[in-house]
């Protein structure tokens, strides 16, 4: 997930530099180029007077150019942002019409419904498309359960090779709980919370949900082949005395 962002932001500082340079090159060119020399009247030329705007000047090009193209802009990013949202929130439920999103059906869920019946050894096998955006034959589910100020992992019924969970000691954090999931796999974590608002943050998988009391919700973790480093998952919603060392660590396993 996280090439997702990476591409959508370059995308967003690329066009940034490009209207920068034509905003300020403009600016900076007015500036300079319409200069009075000191103790020289400059001539009204443009007929101006104080308090009269000055209609004879009106450009309707110019206006409907500067209207126009920042709405195209706008709807540009808009569409080339769709990509990644659509990515991150993408149902785990299949459409009306039977048909699996970008994971496919759960691997153990037993079900003849579509090509093969997956079961406990299925394998995601996710890959990564040019747009960054990760598609797997099917998922795994696990549950994460937060309160204050500790996550709780369950692997559910998965091999100790997809998911498995240990405690370490972090220096700031002290006790932190630890998720090992299978790179090559993909996850859709099951979430409630047992008091307030949490929200797992998985910093190198860009990746976070709000996480409700009495509500589930869900996020996927995409474990990419790329994903060499542990990742930290902190709350990034506010929850209490204890939120900034509510933290966990994830581990990418062979």
């Amino acid at each position: 997930m996280t090439v997702i962002f990476e591409n959508l932001w370059d995308h967003y500082i690329l066009w940034s530099v490009i209207v920068s340079i034509i905003a300020f090159g403009w600016l900076f060119h007015h500036s300079f180029w319409f200069v009075s020399e000191e103790g020289k009247e400059v001539p009204n030329v443009d007929g101006l007077k104080v308090g009269v705007f000055p209609v004879h000047n009106d450009d309707m090009r110019l206006e409907v150019a500067w209207t126009f193209l920042p709405f195209v802009l706008i709807v540009w990013l808009t569409y080339v942002s769709w990509a990644p949202l659509d990515a991150m929130w993408t149902s785990p439920f299949p459409d009306s019409d039977g048909e699996p999103g970008l994971h496919g059906f759960a691997c153990d869920d037993g079900s003849t419904d579509h090509d093969f019946p997956l079961d406990d050894d299925a394998l995601s096998n996710n890959r990564m498309n040019s747009l960054g955006i990760i598609k797997s034959d099917c998922y795994h589910v696990i549950e994460i359960t937060g309160q204050q100020w500790f996550w709780t992992f369950d692997c559910k019924d998965l091999s100790t090779d997809l998911c498995d969970t240990d405690m370490e000691t972090m220096e700031v954090y002290g006790s932190v709980p630890v998720l090992k999931l299978k790179r090559g796999e993909t996850y859709l974590a099951v979430m409630e919370s047992q008091d307030v608002t949490h929200a797992p943050w998985f910093q190198h998988l860009g990746t976070k949900e709000d996480v409700l009391p009495g509500q589930e919700t869900y996020l996927w973790l995409p474990i990419f082949d790329d994903l060499t480093t542990d990742s930290m998952m902190l709350c990034a919603e506010y929850c209490g005395d204890a939120h900034s060392i509510m933290a966990a660590k994830l581990v990418a396993m062979d």
